[in-house]
């Protein structure tokens, strides 16, 4: 019986120095019912030429040369172009081992599903599923968008496109809504609308990508302007997740919360050079879950500070007011929040102690245990500290 038809697109912008490497892994998979889409998203180096000329030795391959679109548009030229039954990505500075597509095929035609998941290399470092799933998904899809979101782990699936491969109706439909501006977390987005549009998946413990982290890669930038990708990339789920009836607000929210406070974890002091103020005893935060307790200057700068310390974690960010407050990286919560937040001590973050002493009243009066609410002067960064 003839193999079915698996279309690979590989976006290509500027990597002649692994492009080809990328190109042969591809030719040489052990299933070769390939067409190969190597799409030239207006690179300046020889990138174009080098896939032109492997174009030329192996029939399977095509190329498509256009004006620099980004990585969506390029993704997008290329599944108008797949022919396959199923459809896999492979970004063009990686590689792949020879039985990765095989098996992957495999699967998919033993079970049906609608995408296989595999693990993949990072940098010699294994990363794959604890071990072989076959996950008919729940009807509920709320349950299912929050897994995805918030504990991805539970379920051993990466956000990657290219650890996957698809049934070509389902990543058709999924990656074409994916908006062609999302430079951040693309690969997000496309596997929530696909995991809501799909009936089941496979899950497969064995590791065939490998996958080269770059210093230039966009995806590993750690600076301000990762926190503002990381809100156009909340957008960008909210928008097209509207249309599912799943709840998603409360779960976005969260969703957001995570990926900045990981990522202001990343990030050196240097990039938050606004910073006026300072908590002075990190170490009495050891270990413990806080509460910061105010959303004005002192509060956004112990924010900023305790999302970097890595020894203790923020359970919660509130306010007596936060309709006053309106970040574009986290929402403010209002008292209410403690009663379902797990906490270990609130930190007041105001600047004068006699509204300090009225707030630990107020907490007080709520049930709170007094020996769990701290205050103290917050520090002033001088100006050599403040750059």
């Amino acid at each position: 019986m003839k193999e079915p038809l698996i279309s690979i697109i590989v976006p290509v912008f500027n990597i002649e120095d692994y492009i080809a490497e990328c190109i042969e892994s591809i030719r040489k998979q052990t299933c070769h019912n390939l067409q190969i889409i190597l799409v030239d998203d207006g690179s300046s180096d020889n990138s174009g030429k080098i896939c032109d000329a492997y174009a030329q030795t192996d029939r399977r391959i095509e190329v498509i040369h256009q004006n620099n679109g980004g990585l969506v548009s390029a993704r997008k030229a290329g599944l108008k172009a797949a022919k396959g039954q199923y459809i896999g990505f492979v970004d063009g500075d990686d590689y792949i081992e020879e039985e990765m597509y095989r098996r992957l095929m495999e699967e998919a035609e033993r079970t049906g599903a609608d995408l296989v998941h595999s693990g993949y290399w990072e940098n010699a470092r294994k990363r794959v599923p604890d071990k072989k799933k076959d996950i008919s998904l729940p009807s509920d899809k709320k349950r299912m968008l929050e897994a995805v979101l918030l504990a991805p782990e539970a379920y051993g699936i990466s956000y990657s496109i290219w650890s996957k491969l698809f049934r070509a109706e389902l990543i058709k439909k999924s990656y074409m809504r994916v908006p062609n501006q999302c430079s951040y977390g693309e690969d997000v987005i496309n596997l929530c609308i696909c995991l809501l549009e799909c009936e089941n998946i496979v899950l497969l413990e064995e590791a065939f990508y490998c996958y080269r982290i770059r210093k230039d890669s966009l995806s590993h930038e750690n600076n301000v302007d990762t926190l503002k990708n990381i809100f156009k990339l909340y957008e960008g789920l909210r928008d097209v997740l509207h249309p599912y009836d799943c709840g998603d607000e409360q779960i976005l929210n969260r969703f957001l919360w995570n990926e900045v406070y990981k990522c202001m974890g990343r990030i050196s002091r240097s990039d938050f050079r606004i910073a006026i103020y300072h908590y002075s005893d990190m170490e009495q935060l050891r270990g413990k879950k806080v509460v910061i307790y105010g959303a004005g200057q002192v509060g956004k700068d112990y924010f900023a500070q305790i999302s970097r310390y890595k020894e203790c974690e923020i359970a919660a960010w509130i306010d007596s007011h936060p309709e006053k407050y309106c970040y574009p990286y986290v929402e403010v919560g209002t008292q209410e929040c403690l009663a379902q937040t797990k906490f270990d001590m609130i930190l007041i973050a105001v600047e004068n102690e006699n509204t300090a002493q009225e707030i630990r009243g107020q907490l007080i009066r709520m049930g709170i245990d007094s020996g769990k609410i701290y205050w103290s002067k917050p520090l002033v960064y001088d100006a050599e500290n403040r750059g």
